[in-house]
């Protein structure tokens, strides 16, 4: 008897987990994480339902591991606009590099963005989730500290409410209203952007 062998799919050294992450990847980027099955996951990935399920257990799971390392890579943006600064950046610089980053990250990864805010979708009470949310919450809690050392207690949280409320809400903003003629064009938007965060950096670092 002819046996057909099984068409190799991307689970390959045995990192069928990366492979079905980067499948949620593609189906986000495709079709938005409603689209998203652990069995569409485990097809692109080449393995069966069944092989999938112990890594995530469910679609929650898959998109809470999904909404972790994604937490992970907006930290890591934010940490790399500020390294990005001339040494001798001061306070204020950094911590309106902090928002910078946040918005580069949401400008070049729409769909993920959105999904990562998602708490309908999400499993919110994993540890993991809830480490990778402090995690991408402490670069700027970092840099607010040092611009405005003085605010602490209600002021301090005032500041970091302004301060994210401001950079999330132009980031989905620009995301959902793509053409508004505030910030229409690149180079609008950019400035617009530029603009928004000295105006929070004033606001914040000030007395």
């Amino acid at each position: 008897m002819t046996v057909t062998p099984k068409p190799r799919g991307r689970h390959h050294h045995g990192d069928l987990r990366r492979a079905l992450l980067d499948a949620v990847a593609e189906i986000v980027l495709e079709q938005g994480p409603e689209a998203v099955t652990l069995r569409e996951c485990a097809r692109r990935a080449g393995v069966s339902h069944s092989a999938a399920a112990p890594h995530f257990g469910d679609k929650r799971g898959l998109l809470t591991a999904f909404a972790v390392e994604r937490s992970e890579r907006l930290a890591r943006a934010m940490e790399d606009a500020v390294a990005a600064l001339p040494a001798g950046a001061d306070a204020r610089a950094r911590l309106a590099a902090t928002g910078r980053g946040y918005l580069a990250f949401a400008r070049e990864n729409p769909a993920q963005f959105r999904l990562m805010f998602r708490t309908d979708l999400i499993d919110t009470a994993d540890e993991a989730w809830r480490a990778a949310a402090r995690g991408a919450w402490a670069p700027l809690a970092t840099a607010m500290a040092a611009a405005a050392p003085a605010a602490e207690g209600r002021a301090r949280r005032a500041r970091l409410a302004l301060a994210w409320s401001a950079v999330h809400g132009f980031g989905t903003l620009r995301l959902e209203v793509p053409g508004a003629e505030l910030w229409a064009g690149e180079d609008r938007a950019a400035e617009v952007a530029e603009d928004m965060l000295a105006l929070v950096v004033e606001a914040c670092a000030g007395p």
